[in-house]
């Protein structure tokens, strides 16, 4: 096996237990160069091993052949700061109430929407919030628990905070 292959089978082996991950986020966990990162993402992308989705201002990437469609989204979303809370919040109540809402948490909400991770109704100030499919959410955040632990457990103390 050459060093290629081998640092290949590495950035694969990152990808596919951090679905999502930035550019930055792999070079820090792989420690390499910029260019050597950006060659063999490349190359892995043509090669359709993998695949990158871009993300408001970052490119995350995802292994082909490893998630469902809706699991794809769900890791996207959950790279997001503002649609994780949402997430986690509905997650752990069942349904959610937003009573004061950004134009920025509008924004996820519908992009969430579209995904078909939650649906929303709107009453006035108020919006409820409810997951479309809690059990494959469940299943994706179990299966990926060492990925997200750092930033769920955050947004748990965050969420503590503000209650």
């Amino acid at each position: 096996m050459n060093e290629n292959e081998s640092f290949r089978e590495r950035l694969l082996k990152v990808i596919t237990d951090n679905p999502g991950l930035h550019f930055r986020e792999l070079q820090r966990r792989t420690g390499s160069a910029v260019g050597k990162l950006d060659y063999h993402l490349y190359q892995m992308e043509r090669k359709g091993e993998i695949y990158s989705l871009k993300d408001a201002r970052m490119v995350r990437f995802f292994v082909t052949s490893e998630d469902t469609v809706l699991e794809r989204r769900i890791a996207l979303h959950m790279r997001n700061q503002v649609s994780k809370e949402i997430i986690l919040k509905t997650a752990l109540a069942g349904e959610h109430e937003l009573t004061v809402v950004e134009n920025r948490t509008l924004q996820s909400l519908d992009k969430m929407k579209e995904d078909g991770i939650l649906s929303y109704k709107v009453d006035g100030v108020k919006v409820q919030v409810t997951l479309e499919n809690k059990e494959e959410l469940v299943r994706f955040l179990k299966r990926y628990r060492r990925s997200f632990i750092d930033s769920i457990a955050y947004s748990i103390f965050k969420m503590l905070d503000e209650a």
